[in-house]
């Protein structure tokens, strides 16, 4: 099938992606990577962080963070340790273009809600991520379906300082980031109305921005946007045929009407 769709701005596609690096890379002089922000000594008046769920389809990722390495761009993948996902030489490939890997852990999910378990599995995973490249951050996996959330794995004291001390991880990026005067930007759901399809991916943030559509998304980061960024991407959502942006729009669509039905049960 021809790559027809690039050719448009159609949201949701690899040339839209694009578009917003282009815009991305015009407004902010510090595109950061997550480990580079924890390890910033002073404070930035402006800055963005483009962060990478890669929840499936790592040739996807690798197909965007060629684009962000063509674009001298830098940012952050978080990847699942699955089968499907889980993908060694994609992994170092990513890496040696200059971008950051980290872990999307879902680990007390996995082993529903057994902490001990969970944390032992969390450092089996973590192992077998170092042993390709350097993990100095995480993120933790929603997992809407679950009735865990991978993030209270760290809520006691002791698992805080295994995780700092022992394993030596500079940061959770739900948990350690101060989002108060920061926009953030999230692609789940498939679209970008803030909360409107989030079960977990949610920060508490005093700025808030929502958009109808990829054209008023694109308009606004032409125009003067918040001096502070987090852009979230979950590169299998971002499609460069028409066979393959049809797939994860179904996809989406149908995760969608099952976030919602859990909703309205809580």
């Amino acid at each position: 099938m021809k790559d027809c769709i690039n050719k448009r701005m159609i949201d949701f596609t690899i040339h839209a992606y694009k578009k917003y690096l282009e815009a991305i890379k015009l407004n902010y002089a510090n595109v950061l990577r997550f480990d580079d922000f924890f390890k910033l000594k002073q404070n930035l008046s402006s800055y963005c962080l483009i962060r990478h769920d890669v929840d499936r389809n790592p040739l996807n990722a690798l197909k965007m963070a060629t684009i962000e390495n063509e674009s001298n761009i830098r940012s952050t993948y978080y990847f699942r340790f699955k089968k499907n996902t889980f993908k060694p030489e994609l992994i170092k490939q990513i890496s040696n273009l200059g971008h950051e890997v980290g872990y999307h852990y879902e680990n007390l999910s996995d082993f529903n809600g057994d902490y001990v378990k969970a944390l032992e599995n969390f450092k089996l995973n973590l192992f077998e991520f170092r042993k390709i490249t350097p993990v100095n951050t995480i993120s933790m996996h929603g997992k809407a379906l679950s009735k865990h959330d991978n993030r209270d794995l760290w809520n006691t004291d002791p698992n805080k300082l295994i995780l700092k001390n022992e394993l030596d991880i500079l940061g959770e990026v739900y948990l350690d980031i101060d989002y108060s005067d920061m926009l953030y930007i999230t692609d789940t759901g498939r679209n970008w109305t803030h909360d409107v399809s989030n079960v977990r991916d949610k920060v508490t943030s005093n700025i808030r921005k929502s958009f109808e559509n990829g054209k008023q998304l694109l308009g606004y980061l032409q125009n003067k946007p918040h001096s502070k960024l987090c852009f979230q991407i979950h590169p299998e959502r971002w499609n460069g045929t028409a066979l393959s942006f049809a797939y994860s729009y179904t996809l989406d669509n149908t995760v969608n009407i099952a976030k919602k039905v859990i909703k309205s049960i809580k």
